[in-house]
């Protein structure tokens, strides 16, 4: 039996069942639960809840190797069952990168968001940025998705200083679309969307498609993972102006590393990572026979 959470519901109902018949349980974390600020705000109740949940699994699958540690650490006697196999790509995506250039210095770049924006991923510090001189003339905001209402008031209060298009949601097939049109793709995380922990998975689609990732967070696992890649000369912090301004100096003087090649991207190629999955779900089968 296999479960994936969110929702957690599927991982609690796939342990309930086990109690009754017992064939081997792998349960999937997405995203952490117990632990993760954006969900355990009272103390104690959901990491009762996540041993009761762990502790009949063959295998435990986390996403990042910062979820990974984090599960290892807070369930010590279950070290040797917990698995990373992170998120990634479609590997189509590596053809369909267009190739161009970012537009010759002068010209406004477009910097896309696409997926969701909360409050928990914030757009005012870098919009604060972009209202001003150079930056104002420099860039175009393009926010692809859902906008909580505190991010449409954010956006309305800059609109008159900021360059910004706001889409609506849309297939997978546009969003890509538009990605690959764009010149930067955006990642905002704070703390409490569990930054320390999770990475916002449109960062492997913004590497697949060839674009740099400004990334603003607050120096966790999607920092963490482009530092790896050797990718993260655009990271900037929620919390430290400076950082950001540094990062928006960089794209406004092209001053922009080459697109990651596809040896670099390979881990996060979904077909590799969906014969990892076989493997793990072999090799338990394997030792319960």
């Amino acid at each position: 039996v296999v479960a994936t959470g969110p929702p957690m519901a599927g991982l609690l109902a796939a342990r309930l069942g086990h109690r009754v018949a017992r064939p081997p349980l792998i349960l999937e974390l997405r995203d952490l639960w117990a632990g993760n600020p954006s969900f355990d705000r009272r103390g104690g109740l959901l990491g009762t809840l996540e041993s009761f949940t762990l502790r009949p699994a063959a295998a435990i699958v986390a996403c990042t190797p910062e979820a990974a540690d984090d599960l290892r650490r807070r369930h010590p006697g279950l070290t040797g069952r917990v698995h990373e196999i992170p998120n990634g790509f479609e590997p189509e995506l590596l053809e369909r990168r267009n190739g161009n250039p970012l537009p010759s210095p002068g010209e406004p770049l477009t910097i896309l968001h696409s997926g969701t924006l909360t409050t928990d991923r914030p757009l005012t510090p870098l919009l604060r940025l972009l209202a001003r001189d150079p930056w104002r003339r420099s860039f175009r905001l393009v926010l692809h998705g859902h906008l909580a209402p505190p991010i449409v008031h954010q956006v309305s209060e800059a609109s008159d200083a900021v360059s910004i298009e706001v889409l609506e949601p849309s297939t997978w097939s546009d969003a890509v679309a538009r990605i690959a049109a764009s010149d930067v793709g955006l990642v905002t995380q704070a703390r409490t969307a569990g930054d320390s922990t999770a990475v916002a998975s449109k960062v492997y689609e913004y590497l697949a498609l060839g674009k740099p990732v400004l990334c603003l967070s607050h120096g966790g696992a999607t920092e963490r993972l482009l530092r790896r890649l050797d990718a993260d000369e655009l990271c900037g912090r929620l919390d430290d102006e400076r950082s950001i301004e540094l990062a928006l100096e960089r794209l406004r003087k092209r001053r922009v590393s080459a697109p990651l090649d596809r040896a670099a991207l390979a881990p996060y190629d979904r077909h590799a990572l969906a014969r990892d999955m076989a493997n793990l779900l072999g090799a338990v089968s394997d030792r319960s026979e």
